[in-house]
């Protein structure tokens, strides 16, 4: 009998590449409880989409799995690189709570000692729930942890699965210095309210105006919808929530000018915030959408095709293995040598939006600088000399041109 041919060695080409070192290195000092063939796989898909981001694509963007395949840094055929990615996204060795703590040291580096904003949210890729935490960085969300999910595979609740996202996150951070949770009205169950306050976790989550809430001091209920504001006014009462629980919270309504309608904003009772920092902090929310879009259209992510009955897990995966590049790239757009690609590459609004006259984000920054010839060479350095200041302890919060405004320290949530 003859025998079989066995499969080439996968042959990482670690010795002709500065740039592949740099990752397995930089993954290699955080490497934590994670397996080296994860680290390894993690870093090839990393450079494999920067090498994307080098060349124009078209297709709006979209990306396919053949295209990440072959430009694996692999010294074997289309074939076999297909099959690595494909093992890869297998493995059910790779979860979110694996690499939560790898994901927060490098968007917050080692020795962040300040309280930041930190948004929850929820969207649908290829029909695939997913949930993204993420710190605010230049209108746009730096992911920190990911969780797809399809219904009908839910063990036992989605809000169990919120829960346990938002505890595994939170504890990496020193209790003192956690951030502020941001939620949207979805978030807005009172029983949600009672764990994060029994944790230490402070929150501000926005409420619907069907919600009935109890003034001090009142027996009698009354819906957010039935207060009384006029555009360009704030308000703020101290409530009791849900009819049974009653848990003390404070109430800040704000009616913007031009709002379809009021914000019924939710903070812990004693918040030391003012009215004006709790709206403006809300306000930070809206950058999670625009961080959406940027899965969907500038990586690619919506072209991506997952067959089988329950494909939530490896679309987990593999916006798992996407977070570094998309760091890298938010990073690349932030510093003040990308002011010249804007100069050479925007044209700006005649107008005004939304207070700016920019028409290119910091990622659309970042993925030119890697595609244009005039400025690809110094792009290449610049990743090389990221990566050395993230094996330094810093986060990539630090290259943000307008940093988030830390919390003062103090604040009181209780």
């Amino acid at each position: 009998m003859k025998k079989k041919p066995s499969c080439p060695p996968n042959r990482e080409r670690i010795e002709q590449d500065a740039l592949l070192r740099k990752l397995l290195e930089l993954l290699f000092v955080y490497r934590g409880m994670i397996r080296v063939t994860i680290l390894k796989n993690i870093a090839l898909v990393t450079h494999a989409l920067l090498t994307l981001f080098s060349g124009a694509r078209g297709g709006n963007g979209w990306l396919s799995k053949a295209a990440l395949a072959r430009s694996l840094p692999l010294g074997i055929g289309p074939k076999h690189r297909e099959q690595r990615l494909y093992r890869f996204l297998r493995n059910p060795r790779m979860t979110p709570e694996l690499l939560i703590p790898l994901h927060v040291v490098l968007a917050c580096g080692t020795k962040l000692r300040e309280r930041l904003p930190m948004i929850l949210d929820q969207t649908t890729i290829r029909g695939i729930e997913t949930l993204l935490i993420g710190l605010v960085y230049e209108g746009r969300v730096l992911p920190v942890a990911f969780s797809c999910f399809m219904k009908g595979f839910i063990h036992k609740s989605q809000n169990i699965l919120e829960h346990s996202l938002i505890l595994a996150v939170m504890c990496c951070f020193p209790v003192e210095c956690r951030p502020l949770l941001i939620l949207d009205r979805g978030y807005a169950r009172v029983n949600l309210f009672i764990q994060l306050r029994n944790e230490g976790i402070p929150f501000l989550c926005r409420a619907k105006r069907s919600v009935m809430v109890y003034l001090q001091g009142q027996k009698k209920g009354k819906t957010l919808g039935r207060f009384k504001i006029k555009p360009g006014q704030m308000l703020r009462y101290s409530v009791l929530y849900h009819s049974q629980k009653k848990e003390p919270l404070d109430l800040i309504i704000y009616f913007g000018k031009g709002y379809k309608e009021p914000w019924y904003l939710l903070v812990p009772s004693g918040t030391s915030l003012s009215s004006e920092e709790i709206v403006a902090l809300y306000a930070k929310r809206m950058s999670i959408e625009q961080g959406f879009r940027d899965w969907k259209t500038h990586l690619g992510v919506r072209g991506l095709e997952f067959l089988g009955e329950n494909p939530a897990p490896r679309l987990t995966r593999l916006l798992l293995a996407f977070s570094l590049s998309y760091l890298l790239c938010l990073a690349l757009g932030s510093t003040p040598e990308a002011q010249a690609v804007r100069a050479f590459a925007e044209i700006p609004r005649r107008k005004p939006r939304h207070g700016t006259r920019r028409t290119l984000s910091v990622l659309s920054i970042g993925i030119l600088r890697l595609s244009l010839e005039k400025f690809r060479r110094q792009a290449r350095q610049a990743l090389l000399k990221m990566l050395q200041r993230l094996l330094r302890g810093k986060g990539v919060i630090q290259w943000c041109l307008v940093p988030p405004k830390p919390l003062p320290p103090s604040v009181r949530f209780w």
